[in-house]
């Protein structure tokens, strides 16, 4: 009878774990949205160029999210434009949304491809693609991948 409850026991808290691991692995990505993009002169240097890209996080979840940093890339117009990392802390609530600042760095010849496009084309508007990952700092999932498309206004 024991090896019976026993078994029973493991069982139960088997089921339990899965129920947990699931219930913690299906968040729905957040919504990643641009929402300026800004120039730093001062610290940039040589072939080396600085922007301080502002974003909006949204929770689509109804539970808040620890975030502990990111890491993404962004695209202006289908071409590369910069790659960002940022350790800043920050808590996305409950269908909620946050907002924060990163600082990404790119090449100068990705600015100056940029700038020529630009010239050439003379969009009306910008689009932009952001694809990364949010890095939370505990639970059972680590990292939440996001992907977004959208516009900026030159």
């Amino acid at each position: 009878m024991n090896r019976r409850l026993l078994a029973a026991l493991v069982a139960t808290v088997h089921l339990l774990v899965l129920a947990g691991c699931a219930s913690l692995t299906s968040l729905e990505p957040p919504e990643v949205r641009v929402t300026d993009v800004r120039g730093m002169p001062r610290e940039s240097s040589g072939l080396e160029q600085r922007f301080a890209v502002g974003l909006n996080v949204l929770n689509p979840n109804n539970r808040e999210i620890l975030v502990d940093g990111m890491d993404f890339e962004l695209e202006l117009n289908g071409r590369q434009l910069a790659r960002g990392v940022s350790s800043e802390a920050f808590v996305l609530p409950a269908l909620g949304e946050a907002g924060t600042t990163v600082t990404v760095s790119t090449s100068l010849v990705n600015v100056f491809g940029q700038l020529l496009e630009l010239g050439r084309t003379q969009p009306d508007r910008l689009e932009y693609r952001i694809r990364g990952k949010l890095h939370l700092g505990s639970g059972m999932v680590r990292t939440i991948p996001f992907d977004r498309t959208g516009t900026l206004q030159p």
